[in-house]
């Protein structure tokens, strides 16, 4: 089975990405390393962006992966709307905020864990587990893959994004 990261359309700025705003470590804690659920408390996400890329921002916002530089997974009202239901046992969605306006990104939290990684710390080239589309590693959550069910299906909707074997 191939296993993949997400990565932003081809054709964006590749030193874009989206920034966490306020409180950070409990965004973080949350979604990358899954330490503290304090994030449920108060479930908001404000994200802001260098002001060098303003004039291309509705182009970004365009795509449906936005890379951000916290690695949180953020994705477009589209993927959301498509994908939702079909995500809905492996992953939870948060809309986010840009500079404290509503917007139309979701983030991503991925529920679904296994051991992906090899003595090391490689995805193992003989993972044995069953259909997913999404996974993080047990042991060092921030560490996720999706699979060839997932790429599929996101070719398939059409949704601009770019994928890269692990």
């Amino acid at each position: 089975m191939n296993f993949y990261t997400i990565y932003p359309s081809e054709y964006i700025d590749r030193d874009f990405s989206f920034d966490l705003k306020g409180k950070q470590e409990i965004v973080i804690d949350y979604f990358k390393f899954d330490l503290s659920n304090q994030f449920l408390k108060n479930p908001r996400i404000n994200l802001d962006y260098d002001n060098i890329f303003s004039d291309q921002l509705n182009e970004i916002l365009e795509t449906d992966f936005y890379y951000s530089s916290s690695g949180i997974l953020l994705f477009s009202k589209r993927f959301f709307n498509k994908m939702k239901e079909i995500l809905e046992d492996e992953c939870d969605f948060y809309k986010c905020y840009v500079r404290n306006e509503e917007v139309d990104i979701y983030a991503m939290y991925i529920k679904r864990k296994n051991n992906l990684l090899d003595e090391d710390d490689f995805i193992k080239k003989d993972l044995a587990i069953d259909e997913f589309f999404i996974a993080r590693d047990t042991d060092k959550p921030y560490i996720y893959v999706v699979s060839q069910k997932i790429v599929d299906t996101i070719n398939k909707f059409k949704l601009k994004m770019n994928f890269l074997e692990c």
